[in-house]
């Protein structure tokens, strides 16, 4: 609620039942808006948990990186050992 309705200057029976009502309205609008965003973020979820066989799994996701980490690792594992190596002097010919 804002602070400019709480401060209302209305006066008599009818004007707070006219409060309550309106208080009452801005409630149930906040609620009705909330429920909206929870349906749709569910929905949205719903959507990404359930997709079709046909589109990427995550299982599938985590083989691909770990493939690709492997690789990485080799190819850190060659250059770091050919640092560590001398260098070799060239051959006269």
């Amino acid at each position: 609620m804002t602070t400019s309705r709480t401060s209302r200057k209305r006066t008599g029976l009818f004007d707070y039942l006219g409060n309550i009502v309106d208080d009452t309205k801005d409630f149930v609008d906040d609620v009705l808006d909330r429920g909206r965003e929870v349906d749709d973020d569910s929905r949205r979820t719903a959507r990404r948990v359930l997709r079709p066989d046909g589109e990427t799994d995550t299982a599938d996701d985590l083989a691909d990186l770990r493939e690709q980490l492997e690789d990485l690792s080799k190819t850190v594992r060659k250059l770091s050992s050919a640092e560590t190596t001398p260098n070799q002097p060239a051959k006269s010919r």
